[in-house]
């Protein structure tokens, strides 16, 4: 788990004789912060980073991002290129410098640039699994900034429950928290804020509906804070629970319990995933089981592995994981419990300290 950029990049560089490569071009803004602690906004720009084998590298950016590259802490070459005057590719073909098999993240460069590397005279081979598999396990200092994150989340989840009511209305609801996190200093805010029958599609997006006595509350919160996302999930009912809430959620903690349970190196992520799905699944007449026990969490809200029944992927230490069984049904809505999960070789360890319970909203 190597701690900072140049740490990373030196990393990188140990995989690339093994892999066959020449260079490595990293495109996704994920990736280009990871090796370089530089955050960009792409849009129709280039940004990249390359490293070649051996012999330096080089963070790529159109020069409006000159302040944000000179400030970012990297060893990489800064490149800067004026936008309008240039696309940043002549600027690219000087940095692979002679490389010609050159790894790419291949679910995210596009065709157009794609097309340019191969007419210039590249090979290019895809290496995401090359670059995440770096990105998978997490150093140190980015358990504690996912650490902070989930903190952040939990004082607005705190916020938001202590002011919901028969009467709330969803829209309003998320608009409060993504307020609430953004004064806490999130750069990304993702409220899923969802009542009743509503809560049964796990990505709806909260609208005009109202609270009413005896709904269901999912609440779906994700925020990146300096670069690291958390992302937590509890459930409330407006006034006492009735029978089909008390019993989902019953169903869905104890999945909840085995699936952190089984996140330790070594298992798969298909493993993780049967535990929750063997318990959800036990008991049909509460609603269906729509997606999978979670996904991997760092700069990146969504990361590979995924902890999906396709997935043989092997767990190692310091992966951070979302746990999130769920199940749903349209005539009640939903229940979903998360929390963020470090996998140590001592057992699982929970990233966040939200209580699970399920919330009476009075």
């Amino acid at each position: 788990m190597p701690s900072g950029p140049d740490a990373r990049v030196s990393a990188l560089d140990d995989l690339l004789d093994d892999a066959g490569l020449d260079a490595v071009l990293a495109t996704k803004d994920a990736s280009i912060a990871y090796l370089s602690g530089f955050w960009g906004v792409q849009m129709e720009r280039f940004f990249g980073v390359v490293k070649r084998r051996g012999d330096g590298g080089a963070l790529i950016a159109p020069s409006l991002d000159r302040e944000g590259v000179a400030a970012a802490p990297t060893g990489l070459e800064p490149v800067l290129y004026e936008s309008g005057r240039s696309d940043g590719l002549p600027e690219l073909f000087k940095s692979l410098n002679g490389s010609k098999r050159i790894g790419i993240e291949e679910d995210h460069l596009n065709f157009a640039r794609s097309r340019a590397l191969l007419d210039a005279g590249y090979e290019l081979v895809p290496a995401t699994d090359l670059v995440m598999y770096l990105r998978e396990s997490k150093d140190a200092e980015e358990v504690e900034a996912v650490r902070r994150a989930c903190s952040a989340i939990e004082e607005a989840m705190e916020e938001l429950f202590s002011q919901l009511r028969p009467g709330s209305i969803e829209q309003e609801a998320n608009a409060a928290v993504e307020y609430a996190l953004r004064r806490r200093g999130a750069t990304h805010a993702h409220p899923a804020i969802l009542f009743g029958p509503n809560a049964a599609q796990p990505h709806a997006s909260g609208g005009t509906t109202v609270l009413r006595a005896g709904d269901v509350v999912v609440a779906d919160v994700s925020a990146q804070f300096d670069g690291y996302w958390g992302d937590l999930t509890r459930c409330a009912t407006a006034g006492e629970p009735g029978d089909w809430a008390r019993a989902a959620w019953s169903v869905v903690r104890e999945a909840y319990g085995a699936a952190v349970a089984a996140c330790r190196p070594g298992a798969t992520c298909r493993e993780v995933d049967a535990a929750q799905r063997a318990i959800v699944g036990a008991s049909p007449g509460l609603g269906a089981v729509l997606h999978g026990a979670g996904h991997a969490i760092g700069t990146e809200i969504h990361e590979p592995p995924y902890l999906v029944p396709a997935s043989d992927k092997v767990l190692r230490e310091g992966m951070i994981f979302t746990i999130e069984p769920g199940i749903y049904h349209p005539d009640h809505g939903g229940i979903r419990l998360e929390d963020d999960v470090l996998v140590c070789a001592g057992g699982p360890v929970l990233l966040s300290s939200l209580p699970l319970e399920l919330r009476v909203l009075g």
